[in-house]
């Protein structure tokens, strides 16, 4: 039986039902059985926005096997469209196919076996004998909130609506402000020093141009966190609680682009901080909040952090 090596939790949830498309930037002739293997990398952030403790899960083993029934090429307008069936908050980077599968069955004793590139083979004796998942079953590795990890000392950021009224009520718009939380636990990051003090530190707001510049970036955020694209608008009352690197991606963005006005330079900016590697986040956000000032990133030495992050970014 041909088989697909999936980071979890992605692998838990097709065969859940949950998400059933897989986003790949290849395609295949194979339609028919497929074996889900759960390969060695687990994505923390997704496990913690679908409920799923990131200890628990399995690793480096077979999972079940479900029905692959189409392939279909994917443009921009159709992978959001689609974003319920996948859960991918990536940005949308073409050649990209959805590979449509259909009626999971879960093996009740996950199955150790080596990943690999691409498809492979598996001997169709370690799938046999799988009865089909049902609505009643709780995967064992989802637990309830409660018993996660405390889950405050991950959420440090809060995303506001603020709304801007103007002379016509039925053209109000709204400006987003982002704040960092205090938290009860230290963070392992260098880049980021959690609040001692009990109150919430503003880091910047956004609006106008700007903000309809970086929407994807914010969106992304969102759906990192597990919120809808609809969530956000303009009767949003309840703030937005970011995880960490979602929160200082996203402060980062603010920070770089706010006294930019031309589109352009602030897209290719929003671009270059969302492609960066955690390392390099956490380096230039301990950079652009220097010492700050009471209740804002502002100083001397943030300012031209901010500039030269600019320059590196968009040649300012």
């Amino acid at each position: 039986m041909k088989a697909l090596s999936i980071r979890q939790p992605w692998a838990d949830l097709i065969i859940q039902g949950i998400k059933t498309l897989e986003l790949r930037s290849w395609t295949v002739s194979h339609r028919g059985p497929l074996a889900i293997h759960a390969s060695q990398t687990i994505d923390e952030i997704a496990c913690r926005v679908h409920g799923i403790d990131p200890r628990h899960v399995s690793t480096g083993v077979l999972v079940g096997v479900v029905e692959l029934i189409d392939i279909s090429a994917l443009d921009e307008d159709s992978y959001k469209s689609l974003q319920m069936d996948h859960l991918s908050a990536d940005a949308f980077k073409p050649p990209l196919f959805a590979w449509k599968m259909t009626h999971p069955k879960a093996i009740e004793k996950a199955v150790p076996y080596n990943g690999r590139m691409g498809l492979f083979n598996v001997p169709d004796e370690l799938t046999e004998d799988m009865p089909p998942i049902t609505e009643q079953q709780m995967p064992a590795e989802v637990v309830p909130e409660e018993e996660l990890p405390t889950l405050d000392s991950r959420l440090p950021f809060e995303l506001q609506v603020k709304i801007e009224a103007g002379t016509n009520p039925s053209l109000a718009s709204y400006r987003l402000a982002l704040f960092q939380r205090p938290i009860q636990t230290p963070l392992s990051q260098p880049g980021f020093t959690p609040l001692s003090s009990p109150q919430r530190r503003l880091v910047c707001e956004l609006g106008g141009t700007a903000l309809k510049a970086i929407a994807d970036a914010v969106l992304e955020a969102l759906r990192l966190n597990g919120y809808a694209a609809t969530d956000l608008g303009i009767k949003r009352r309840e703030p937005f609680l970011l995880m960490e690197e979602s929160g200082v991606r996203l402060a980062l963005i603010f920070l770089a682009i706010r006294p930019i006005t031309k589109v352009v330079r602030i897209e290719e900016i929003s671009r270059g901080i969302r492609a960066m590697t955690g390392e390099e986040l956490y380096y230039w956000f301990a950079k652009c909040i220097g010492s700050g000032a009471a209740n804002t990133w502002r100083g001397s030495t943030s300012d031209r952090a901010q500039r030269a992050l600019r320059i590196l970014l968009a040649e300012e």
